[in-house]
């Protein structure tokens, strides 16, 4: 779902830039696929042959945008030699890939510097070009100061928390002998799987939770926090832009360690507290207990999220888009 978001985020600053341009989705997902209709846009499920489809498709000047968590660089080779198309990709992996795109965007290649070129094709790279919500870029820009006295305890899962519902569980068992007077609020997802598992936890513990699901005001909810757990994709950079402390349970799923690369590296930044892929409740409870016991450490972990992460990702990939439509 951070994928399908992103992509939204992208074609509603396209819509308000270009409101001319026509712009349409692809998408496997039936739960991205309603996600897109939701916010207004077209949506068509991917067909056997995608390639086809895509230069089917085609109509005029087209500029495709993928989004892939490691891209397929056979894929974007086979559609770049279609004409008519310009392709912009958006890579996930942690690991420098060299891709036949006309540009290739990652926010979590940290160690390659902001910007190369290899080919023909240029690189824009780490945390300046994370694609956030315009409501992130405001809240960075009017980031509210570090609080004395922790108040509010804020859990993000992300979209599914689909590591069998570890977080959110895991969470709760650690937070729940927390005083009353801390309010904890509880983000899960859309395709959170695990509701009936969380309501059962919910009626076992003592003091109150305060659950949202897929909430349309997630960024209001998220400035009250004085402190988060959530996993280590796209809430961890939205965090670390509104300079939320943070503690990082990244998830590791399929065989994917993306997450576990980047909770090192805001680790590394001081922009988080990296709990690891198994945190347990006991871990998760001592570590909460500290940033919430350590004012010092909140404003550390706060200052440096903002520096690393400006919120304005969105901004410079639009320059990139429009400059690859201009004429040449």
């Amino acid at each position: 779902m951070g994928h399908i978001v992103r992509c939204t985020t992208i074609a509603k600053k396209l819509r308000e830039c270009a409101p001319d341009a026509e712009i349409m989705f692809l998408t496997k997902e039936p739960e991205g696929k309603g996600y897109v209709q939701k916010e207004g846009f077209r949506a068509l499920d991917v067909e056997r042959n995608e390639i086809s489809q895509i230069t089917n498709l085609i109509s005029g000047e087209t500029i495709l945008i993928t989004d892939f968590l490691d891209t397929d660089g056979d894929y974007i080779s086979r559609i770049r030699a279609t004409e008519g198309i310009r392709v912009i990709s958006i890579d996930n992996n942690t690991r420098f890939k060299k891709l036949a795109a006309h540009v290739v965007v990652n926010a979590n290649v940290f160690d390659e510097g902001d910007t190369k070129t290899v080919g023909s094709t240029p690189y824009y790279l780490g945390p300046k070009y994370v694609v956030l919500r315009e409501e992130i870029r405001r809240a960075h820009d009017e980031a509210d100061p570090v609080r004395d006295k922790v108040v509010g305890v804020l859990v993000m899962s992300g979209g599914g928390d689909m590591v069998g519902g570890r977080l959110t569980l895991t969470s709760v068992e650690a937070l729940k002998d927390m005083p009353t007077e801390v309010s904890i609020n509880l983000v899960v997802g859309p395709t959170f799987p695990y509701k009936a598992e969380l309501r059962h936890l919910l009626l076992t513990v003592a003091r109150p939770f305060n659950v949202f699901l897929d909430p349309p005001n997630v960024v209001e909810i998220m400035r009250t926090a004085d402190l988060a757990i959530t996993a280590a994709g796209t809430a961890l950079y939205e965090l670390a832009a509104i300079g939320i402390p943070t503690i990082a349970v990244p998830q590791v799923a399929g065989g994917s360690t993306h997450q576990v690369d980047i909770a090192n590296y805001f680790e590394k930044r001081g922009a988080c507290l990296n709990a690891g892929r198994s945190a347990s409740t006991e871990q998760l409870h001592t570590m909460a207990s500290e940033v919430i016991k350590d004012k010092t450490l909140r404003k550390r972990l706060s200052d440096n999220g903002r520096m690393l992460v400006d919120g304005r990702g969105l901004e410079r990939l639009l320059q990139i888009i429009f400059g690859l439509s201009s004429p040449r």
